[in-house]
């Protein structure tokens, strides 16, 4: 089985400029502005340099939070007060690029809720390069459960976005 974690990352400001110079960050350098073929790139948010045939997953890690590039991102809105991805990457959220976009541009807050097809979930928020309210969840379930489950996580509902904390923690 694939080992792909899927996250609904919220950039949050009440500034649209600000949200405007975190989209055109994190676009994949060489993409058109009318379809790119990507919404989000980790080498853009922090540039490795790494070339894929030498493929350091240690530095990757460090730089990203996540072993390798993200293998999918889409932009899923556009909101006066927010953009909302959803990227894949392997293994593990892309926190520790998070942490650098929100240190970058200290105007906006991030969100991310993740699960891994590996058996966990978390949830954290970013402001000005740190993690807040980081929370983990592990998939318990038996070896029976397990070849019955259909993939769909059950998640609180306090780890969902909530733009009045957003606004609380941006202050």
């Amino acid at each position: 089985m694939a080992n792909n974690a899927l996250s609904t990352v919220t950039v949050w400001s009440p500034d649209p400029a600000a949200l405007g110079r975190v989209q055109a960050q994190v676009a994949p350098r060489g993409a058109s502005r009318r379809a790119p073929a990507s919404a989000f790139s980790l080498e853009a948010v922090v540039p490795s340099g790494m070339d894929p045939a030498a493929w350091d997953r240690q530095r990757a890690v460090e730089l990203w939070g996540t072993a390798r590039p993200e293998t999918d991102a889409t932009l899923e809105e556009v909101g006066p007060d927010r953009l909302v991805y959803r990227l894949a990457t392997a293994y593990a959220p892309p926190y520790a690029a998070l942490q650098a976009l929100t240190a970058a541009h200290p105007d906006v807050v991030v969100h991310a809720v993740t699960t891994c097809e590996s058996e966990y979930a978390s949830t954290a928020w970013f402001v000005r390069g740190t993690v807040v309210g980081e929370e983990e969840r592990e998939l318990d379930l038996t070896d029976e459960q397990w070849e019955e489950w259909d993939g769909e996580w059950d998640l609180p509902a306090s780890w969902s976005f909530d733009a009045a904390r957003a606004r609380d923690l941006g202050e």
